[in-house]
């Protein structure tokens, strides 16, 4: 199991939430599982979503997916999205 933690900044939480409450089917085609979606004390619309796949490739075919780079730009996603893979020790 994988776990990853996605950071980026977004135009406006609201919006943005509905875009990617929207976007479940490819979470799961993907076998990933989000444990939690939080925002930052400081800023609102700066998003960090922590969840598990199967493998880390698993999660860079997801990641390398024209569906979710569509989703969040309709999203409003700012820049980049910081993601880290990590497997536990």
């Amino acid at each position: 199991m994988t776990t990853v933690i996605v950071t980026h900044e977004v135009k406006n939480y609201s919006d943005w939430r509905k875009v990617y409450d929207a976007d479940e089917v490819n979470r799961s085609k993907a076998g990933m599982n989000v444990t939690g979606v939080y925002k930052s004390v400081e800023n609102p619309n700066l998003i960090t979503i922590v969840g598990e796949a199967p493998s880390a490739e698993a999660l860079m075919q997801f990641f390398s997916n024209p569906e979710l780079k569509a989703a969040m730009e309709k999203g409003g996603v700012l820049g980049v999205p910081e993601v880290r893979m990590l497997h536990k020790v």
